[in-house]
């Protein structure tokens, strides 16, 4: 008995499904060989090894300012603690007088700032002095007009008297002659107690006018030590009410309403934002690079951009030889509100050091020991020729070296894979090029 016959479709597919699978084999097979063969033709081009593919940063000649790094505290440069100076007890606080708060000033009706009123001491004492001082004043000048009036009525008794003496000298220059001739000796004795008398007189009236002008000028004296007197209780009433010395912020306060002070007890203490001081610690090896003027400028720390760029305004007389550090200070100015730079902040800074010209910034990861590798683009294939070179270093920085000698402007120096490459190996460069400043 013969077997049955396969459908004719079931047999077509069989023979395709054969077909594919020989024609996927043999592509497969020839794909293969012609990688095989690109890859051969790519390792005997290159010598056999793939070249290694390095970065490069292009050499440039620029005149190089070194720039310091240092630290510092902001602090004002204006810090009053102000005391009372006169007695009493504290009658009114501004509400102002808070830390933190800033004290600003008003513009007066006569023109020009006037600072506020902080604290009040009760002044009533003060008047009752005051008013004391006054009328003590009034009785001295009563009384220095009074011995003015009798000194003048002295000195022109004095005139009358003087005259006086005149005339009975002349009236004894005259008898004289005549005694005994005309007149008895009588006479002439009479004339001559007229002239003792008015003698005495005026020596009594010249003794009086002394002593008066004596007394005067104590009057005089007194009138004007009282008069001071006076001022200086005007003075202590002013002074019980204190102002602030200068507009600022107040930093802290010392008193309380109802509390008795007495001169020299702090009431607050104010600081000036207008004007802020950065002593910024520096190398103490380079002390002589940094100039005054030098541009500096200032950061809060873990910030990129700056909140303050100015110049340096002095410099330390000396280095502070245990700690090998000196100070450059940077004056910070504003507005009392708006200053950028707040008093006991940290600052990183910036400061202008020393100048080199014509030199040319490379990275110190592109140094392997002393030497540099520079990149010489070969031909099309994209390969390059590394040439080893030995430059001249002027300062070595914390991240660049300063090469005066050694480079060309332009040069392309490898600055990854320096293990991997010598003096005339092929290298490939990434597509990539930093510009070393």
């Amino acid at each position: 008995m013969s077997e049955p016959d396969l459908p004719v479709n079931l047999t077509r597919r069989i023979i395709t499904s054969v077909v594919l699978i020989a024609i996927a084999l043999y592509a497969a097979v020839a794909g293969f060989g012609f990688f095989a063969g690109m890859r051969k033709k790519s390792a005997k081009a290159n010598g056999g090894a793939l070249a290694p593919l390095v970065r490069t940063v292009k050499a440039e000649q620029l005149d190089y300012t070194e720039q310091l790094r240092g630290f510092g505290r902001a602090r004002p440069m204006r810090t009053a603690t102000v005391v009372a100076e006169v007695e009493g007890v504290v009658r009114a606080l501004d509400p102002r007088l808070e830390s933190g708060k800033l004290i600003p000033a008003k513009e007066s009706s006569k023109g020009g700032p006037v600072l506020p009123v902080l604290v009040e001491i009760d002044d009533r004492d003060l008047d009752d002095r005051l008013e004391r001082s006054r009328a003590d004043v009034k009785a001295a000048e009563a009384d220095l007009t009074r011995l003015g009036t009798q000194l003048g009525s002295l000195r022109e008794r004095l005139a009358v008297t003087e005259r006086e003496l005149e005339a009975a000298q002349r009236e004894l220059d005259r008898i004289k002659p005549l005694v005994p001739k005309t007149l008895t000796r009588s006479a002439l004795d009479a004339q001559q107690i007229q002239v003792a008398l008015r003698e005495r007189a005026k020596l009594q009236l010249e003794s009086e006018i002394r002593q008066n002008a004596d007394a005067v000028n104590a009057a005089e004296a007194r009138l004007v030590s009282l008069r001071r007197g006076v001022a200086l209780a005007e003075r202590a009433k002013d002074r019980a009410k204190v102002r602030a010395p200068f507009v600022g912020r107040i930093e802290m306060r010392h008193v309380e309403i109802g509390e008795r002070v007495k001169p020299g007890d702090q009431l607050f203490t104010i600081v000036d934002l207008t004007h802020v001081e950065v002593p910024v610690a520096l190398p103490a090896g380079r002390y002589d690079e940094v100039a005054v003027g030098a541009p500096a400028a200032l950061r809060v720390p873990d910030r990129d951009e700056p909140v303050w760029e100015g110049t340096v305004t002095r410099i330390a007389p000396a280095i502070e030889t245990e700690r090998r550090i000196f100070f450059a200070y940077l004056v910070v100015e504003g507005t009392p509100g708006a200053n950028p730079v707040t008093p006991g902040a940290h600052l990183v800074a910036t400061v202008a050091g020393r100048r080199h010209e014509g030199v040319m910034p490379i990275p110190r990861r592109a140094f392997l020991g002393d030497r540099l590798f520079v990149a010489v683009p070969g031909e099309a294939d994209g390969t390059a020729t590394v040439e080893e070179r030995m430059p001249t270093v002027d300062r070595y920085l914390a991240g660049y070296a300063l090469v005066s000698a050694g480079l060309e402007p332009g040069d392309a120096v490898l600055i990854t894979n320096l293990e991997s490459v010598a003096n005339g190996s092929q290298v490939r460069i990434a597509p990539e090029v930093e510009v070393a400043k």
